[in-house]
């Protein structure tokens, strides 16, 4: 049996495209970071968000941590490692 003459049409051939619809964000992202975030370096552990940048030194100082990040949003705002030669913070 031949199937000369016979073929498939694709979906996007035979459904005209549909139009974009713009729909607007259900959820914007802050215009500000609000909390600063404090991440133990050995561990990798969250140690939640604080109001202030002293809030989160002084919590690292209590839980007895030697190496941490303190992020600001999606910026590192401290980095402390002393075993680190390059230390950025």
């Amino acid at each position: 049996m031949s199937q000369t003459g016979q073929f498939r049409q694709y979906a996007e051939e035979r459904d005209p495209p549909r139009p974009r619809v713009s729909t607007p964000w259900k959820f914007s992202p802050p215009v500000q970071a609000s909390e600063y975030h404090l991440i133990h370096l050995a561990t990798g552990v969250s140690h939640g968000g604080f109001e202030t940048l002293s809030g989160a030194r002084q919590c690292a100082r209590e839980e007895g941590l030697a190496a941490w990040d303190i992020f600001h949003g999606n910026v590192r705002v401290e980095y402390h490692d002393p075993r680190d030669e390059t230390n950025q913070g």
